[in-house]
Order: C-alpha cells, then sequence, then structure tokens
C-alpha cells in the first residue's frame, strides 16, 4: 500500500474509533480499513481439484466483495465529511486489495487452469483476466483518483455568482450576485426558466458549463495522459481504442452507433426549460397505495413462476434500520406492506433473497423512490439482499414507473445469482443486468398497462437521451486524442471544434462554437471515461429484445433465459437464442436502426 494511503488511514482509523460506538457507519470504516483477505496458497490443500480451488476461492474473497457494495449502500447515510472522507479511505484500501488479488502469482496460476474448464468456471478465469488486465500500478491509481475527484469537486461547487455584461440580461435582483440563494444550479435553472431574451439565456447557459474550467482543466488533462500511457503499455494506440475493446467495439463502430441514436430535438439545452414549461405536465394519476401497486405487481409476476412472501420483522430488535440490518424474522406472516419490513423473493422452489422495505411517512421525503444493492446472491454462500424505500401513496405515472424500475433491478440483482461473485455482480456483470432490468420493467408495465407518461416527462426523456448521445461523442473525441492540453498542441485538440459542434446541431438544431468546452461540463468524462455509452448501447439491445424475439419463444422462456439464466449462457449466446444471429457490434448496430431505438 503507499505511503500516503496508509499515513491518512491511519489517521481515520484514530478519529473513527472515538466515535464507532455512538455511529456505525464509523464503526464500518474502521473494519473496512483493517479488512485484509486471506489468500494464501499454503492454506489450500494441493489435491483439491481446480474447481474446489475456484470454490475455496470464492470464499476467501467474498467479504471484500461484500464490503465494497456495502460502500454504495452507506453513501447517501453519509452526511458529513468525515463519514465521506471515511468510506473513500475504505474503497481504496479495498482497490489495494483487489490490486494485490489481481496480481498475485497464485491467482494467474489459477486463471489458467479455469479458462480449460466448462462454464462458469471458464467465465471466472475470464472474468479474472479482464480484472487483472485493468488493473493500474498503486502509484498511477492514486493520481487518477486524486485528479478524478479534484475534478468532481470542482463542479459540485454551488458558491458561484452570475455577473452580467449586458444589462439588458439582468431580470431582477433576484439572480444578481447578491441574491441569498447561493446554489448556483437552483439560480440558473430559475434564470433560464424566467430569461425570455434567448440571446440572454444561451449567454448563461455557455457561462454554466465552463465554470469550473480553471480548477478543473489540470485535472482532466492529467487523467487524459494517466488513461492514455495506461492504453499504450496494453498495445491500444489510444484511450478509447483501449477501452471499448472490452467490449467488442471499436471507435469506428462506436461513431456508427451514436448516429444511429442521433435525432434533431430542434431545441438547444438553453431553451429546453422554456420549451418544457409550455407543455402539458398532467402526471398525476388516481391515488393508490403502494401496498396495493406492488400487489399488483406481484399477481403480474406470477406468470413468471415468481413468488412473494411477506415477513414482518420485530422492530424492537433493530437497533436502526437504515444502518444495521437483521434476518431475524418474526414467525406470522402479514399480508400487507404497510407492515412488512421484509420481502422473501422466490423462483419456483428456490429462494432468490430478501428485500426490506421501508415505507416513508410524511416527514421523510415521500416522494422519494431509492432501492440499493445489500448483498450480492452468490449459490452455496449467501442469500441476496436489497433495500427498497417507497411512499405510503404513489399519485404520479413517474413513481410508478420509478418504483417499477426499482423492483426490477431487486429481483435482477437477487436472481442472477451463480457461483461465483466476479460473474453475477451488477459491477461486473452491466450488460447483462441492465438488460434484464430494463426488459423486466417492460414486462411489468405491459401487465399493469399503464397510462403513458406526460408529454412533458417524455420530452425531458428526449432531451436527457440526446445529451447522453453528444456526451459521449464528445469523450469519445477526447479520449481519441493522443496529445496534450498545452502549448502548439492545444489547438490540434481545439481543432475538434468544428465536428463536435457539429454533433451539437445534428441534436439540438443549433451549433456551440467552442464545443470542446463540453469536457468541462460533466462528471462522467473523467470518470466513465468513453463507456459513458453503455446506457444507450443496453437500452438499443433491450428494445432489440423485446421488437424481435420470436412469439412462438414465452415470456416465461425469456425470464429464464434472460434473468435466471441457470445455464450460464454469455449475453452473445442469449442474444443468439432470443433474436438469433447475426449478433457481431455492426450486425447489432444495423439491426438497431430497423427496431426503432429511440427512447419513450
Amino acid at each position: 500500500m503507499l505511503k500516503s494511503i496508509f499515513v491518512a488511514t491511519l489517521f481515520f482509523n484514530l478519529l473513527a474509533t472515538a466515535s464507532a460506538v455512538a455511529n456505525p457507519l464509523a464503526l464500518f470504516v474502521e473494519q473496512c480499513l483493517q479488512y485484509q483477505p486471506d489468500l494464501g496458497q499454503d492454506k489450500l490443500v494441493s489435491f483439491q481439484s481446480v474447481e474446489q480451488q475456484a470454490v475455496e476461492f470464492e470464499k476467501r474473497t467474498i467479504a471484500l466483495n461484500n464490503i465494497n457494495d456495502r460502500i454504495q449502500y452507506y453513501r447517501p447515510f453519509a452526511n458529513d465529511s468525515l463519514n465521506r472522507q471515511g468510506l473513500l479511505w475504505c474503497q481504496l484500501h479495498l482497490a489495494d486489495e483487489l490490486y494485490a488479488l489481481a496480481t498475485a502469482a497464485n491467482t494467474q496460476r489459477l486463471i489458467d487452469q479455469l479458462l480449460q474448464l466448462r462454464p462458469p468456471y471458464d467465465q471466472l478465469g475470464q472474468r479474472l483476466v479482464a480484472i487483472r488486465q485493468s488493473q493500474w500500478e498503486l502509484i498511477e491509481k492514486s493520481k487518477l483518483h486524486s485528479a478524478q475527484a479534484s475534478n468532481n469537486q470542482a463542479l459540485s461547487q454551488r458558491l458561484f455568482s452570475m455577473q452580467f455584461n449586458q444589462q439588458d440580461c439582468v431580470i431582477s435582483n433576484e439572480f444578481s450576485s447578491e441574491s441569498s440563494n447561493t446554489n448556483i444550479d437552483i439560480r440558473i435553472a430559475k434564470y433560464l426558466i424566467t430569461q425570455p431574451n434567448e440571446h440572454c439565456r444561451k449567454q448563461v447557459w455557455l457561462a454554466y458549463q465552463i465554470r469550473a474550467k480553471d480548477k478543473q482543466a489540470p485535472a482532466l488533462a492529467l487523467i487524459h495522459q494517466l488513461q492514455l500511457q495506461h492504453a499504450i503499455l496494453q498495445d491500444y494506440d489510444n484511450t478509447a481504442q483501449a477501452q471499448l475493446s472490452s467490449h467488442g467495439l471499436t471507435p469506428p463502430l462506436l461513431e456508427q452507433f451514436l448516429a444511429s441514436q442521433t435525432s434533431n430535438l430542434g431545441i438547444a439545452p438553453w431553451n429546453i426549460a422554456h420549451a418544457l414549461s409550455r407543455v402539458s405536465n398532467s402526471s398525476a394519476i388516481k391515488s393508490i397505495t403502494t401496498d396495493a401497486f406492488l400487489q399488483q405487481i406481484f399477481e403480474s409476476l406470477k406468470a413468471l413462476d415468481l413468488k412473494f412472501e411477506l415477513i414482518a420483522i420485530d422492530d424492537d430488535k433493530i437497533d436502526d434500520p437504515k444502518i444495521n440490518k437483521t434476518t431475524s424474522l418474526a414467525d406470522s406472516q402479514h399480508s400487507s406492506l404497510s407492515e412488512a419490513h421484509l420481502i422473501r423473493v422466490w423462483h419456483q422452489q428456490r429462494l432468490l433473497g430478501e428485500i426490506f422495505t421501508y415505507p416513508q411517512d410524511k416527514q421523510h421525503n415521500p416522494l422519494n423512490i431509492d432501492g440499493q444493492l445489500i448483498k450480492q446472491t452468490v449459490v452455496g454462500h449467501q442469500f441476496g439482499q436489497y433495500s427498497l424505500s417507497f411512499p405510503s401513496q404513489l399519485i404520479h405515472v413517474k413513481q410508478q414507473q420509478k418504483l417499477i424500475n426499482r423492483l426490477s433491478q431487486a429481483i435482477v440483482s437477487l436472481a442472477q445469482g451463480g457461483q461465483f461473485y466476479f460473474i453475477t455482480n451488477r459491477t461486473q456483470n452491466t450488460d447483462a443486468h441492465a438488460i434484464a432490468t430494463q426488459w423486466l420493467a417492460h414486462y411489468i408495465t405491459q401487465q399493469l398497462n399503464l397510462s403513458q407518461l406526460p408529454k412533458r416527462h417524455q420530452l425531458a426523456a428526449q432531451y436527457q437521451q440526446q445529451l447522453w448521445v453528444f456526451r459521449t461523442k464528445v469523450s469519445l473525441a477526447f479520449y481519441q486524442y493522443k496529445g496534450n492540453f498545452k502549448g502548439t498542441q492545444q489547438d490540434i485538440w481545439l481543432s475538434h471544434n468544428q465536428p463536435l459542434s457539429v454533433a451539437f446541431e445534428q441534436s439540438f438544431g443549433l451549433p456551440w462554437p467552442n464545443a470542446t468546452d463540453a469536457i468541462y461540463s460533466y462528471q462522467a468524462i473523467a470518470n466513465e471515461g468513453i463507456n459513458h455509452y453503455l446506457p444507450l448501447w443496453q437500452t438499443a439491445l433491450t428494445q432489440l429484445i423485446i421488437a424481435d424475439t420470436p412469439a412462438n419463444i414465452s415470456t416465461r422462456a425469456i425470464f429464464n433465459l434472460l434473468v435466471v439464466n441457470e445455464t450460464h449462457l454469455t449475453l452473445d449466446d442469449q442474444l443468439e437464442q432470443l433474436i438469433g444471429p447475426p449478433i457481431d457490434p455492426h450486425s447489432l448496430i444495423r439491426r438497431f436502426k430497423h427496431a426503432g431505438t429511440t427512447q419513450e
């Protein structure tokens, strides 16, 4: 471990120890920082088969993976800087442990043997190869994380002021620098809605995109340099080429895909607030209790051999249901979700896992719906757990859709539980998890015959998709560029202004002359890199499955193949069974166009 990380870890340990008794989250962080997996080869019995060694490997790494998941679960509860810092150090510590695991000679020997076996053992070997190839040397990784944190911090600042060179763009004191509202996001949103002059709206929007440029520029330049060096070490020409290779794509193929997803909305970003305000937003519906709505969903899922068992937990045995989970259940079962704190999910006769539910009262953000994985299902080792919170009443179609999406994520997380965490977890199994979730959400929506989202929501979704498409084009240009951002080489980067401005106009109808400034407008370019395109690709694939799966394949068969996948088929094998060949990236992109992949 790097000395700087060790010093910071030790410092936080001292702080965590003092408050651990009063703060369960601090106690978790302290235990995380002390965690070290035992992966010594000497502990493995030499005459064990490779399959037995794989199971032993799973036993020794499952704690590391569970702690990683728990970090994401706890993140919304880290309400102060000390707890947030603690979770960050915990994440870095686990990253160091994963690096040691992936680069160990013992792991490489196991990988070599796994690749010679049948599924799912060969799939575990392939996944470990991918993890190993993605690892960075500790010093470079530390620099990358620091630069990403700097970029995120610069963008997250809200204490900016608006100053106008043109007095006719000032509409009231409410938007002046003396305003008591210091949240720049809120003030910009109000300005763009209120200002009738399009020229003023455009200037404010453009200025907002580069509000933190001076602070971001060094961090983004370093991220670009580090990623390029890492790609070249792997024998790739540029970062985009390296990152896309793991998905079977190339930069030209991604350009083709993005072209298929581009649709001219005819509304520039500085005008979208005005456009939305003129569109109907009749999203209110006849109020329905979440209890009744979930019961309707559960009834619709019986056709897929899913069963939901509602169980109450004795609240007296739970110290803090938001932090400390328990599997201690009351013997009695209840028929009402308003009384239930836990849902056991069964598929046929197999228990998939548990969903902890938290009906919210009016004092705690009563309209919010959220869900988070607590623990991944791993067959033979642990049942999965998921957290789901919701209001007692649903009063908007958007709420119904969000609850369906969150519940679908929970079911897929519990159902996609193979023998090995690295194969089934959402982080390592991104495409399969996202496609299965979207397909299941679509199925439930069709079964319940829900009302369409109001036109305002549809327009907002179309705008968000085109913004996603444009930003992916920006990321692609940024990570294909091989120079630096200083001196004469900076001029080479600025030469991208013209093609990126065209890309902006293709989606929004008006040009952005300095479109290379878009790299300073969103965090994903630093954190996700070229993989920002993935949600678009996953949605397109899901819509292709929905459109092209033959009618003689039953819904139950699709669910068993796409969600449960007991035979450990790869995504390519699943696609071949559902939509038939060809399923190479070039053919899929061509088929997307005919299937109609514009998001609703």
